[in-house]
């Protein structure tokens, strides 16, 4: 959307710890905070309340659907008109468990080894490497400081692909679980059904454990169904 639309998107670690110290950064400067998410489903609309606010998510809603209404539109087909415009995102998250920390160790130490990451996935080219780990982003040349901080005691790596795809892993932080975010778009402007994307999905689901987790190589075990 800040793309097509022209505003500055920021990314920020998980938490609105980050993204309500950051829009405060912005409003010091002068500039209008619009919004801020996370993946946890958590929404901060305007600069009021530097927080998740239920209340005024619920308001904006009641706003948005009442301007629909005005237009004899719904969310569904704003939605789908949004899919067209800024592309269609589908996703999935799930997690292995491991009780051993050396196995998740060396599972990360081999994606890292000496900064040679895999380059390819599913046989789809690797684009950046963000491991926040170590303290590296392929994508910023010279020094490849990345821009979210750094937590040596966390496991985390986000890979983008040349197909759309982007996936994180990670370890939780309170329990022993080896975690993966996987999501897919389409281009802007080019209609693709959610059913097709989700075939796209799958595939790089499959291809990211056999290739990247390997779990029967480190002892990871499914999540219980």
């Amino acid at each position: 959307m800040a793309e097509v639309e022209g505003f500055q998107f920021q990314e920020t670690l998980t938490g609105f710890k980050w993204m309500g110290n950051i829009a405060h950064e912005h409003m010091l400067r002068g500039e209008d905070v619009l919004f801020a998410y996370e993946e946890a489903i958590g929404f901060m609309f305007g600069s009021s309340v530097l927080d998740k606010d239920g209340v005024s998510a619920a308001v904006v809603m009641a706003e948005f659907a009442t301007w629909l209404h005005a237009k004899n539109a719904t969310f569904g087909s704003h939605l789908e008109e949004m899919y067209l415009r800024y592309g269609r995102f589908i996703s999935e998250v799930s997690y292995f468990i491991c009780e051993c920390k050396d196995s998740i160790k060396a599972l990360f130490n081999r994606l890292r080894k000496d900064r040679k990451y895999p380059t390819t996935c599913g046989g789809v080219k690797v684009l950046s490497v963000v491991d926040l780990t170590i303290g590296y982003d392929s994508s910023r040349p010279p020094d490849y400081k990345p821009v979210l901080p750094i937590d040596p005691n966390t496991q985390l790596i986000t890979f983008t692909l040349e197909n759309g795809c982007v996936f994180t892993l990670r370890t939780s932080g309170t329990e022993p679980k080896v975690k993966y975010y996987v999501e897919v778009c389409s281009p802007p402007g080019t209609p693709v059904p959610e059913e097709d994307l989700r075939v796209t999905l799958n595939k790089m689901v499959d291809a990211i454990v056999e290739e990247f987790l390997q779990p029967q190589v480190f002892g990871l075990l499914p999540r219980p169904s």
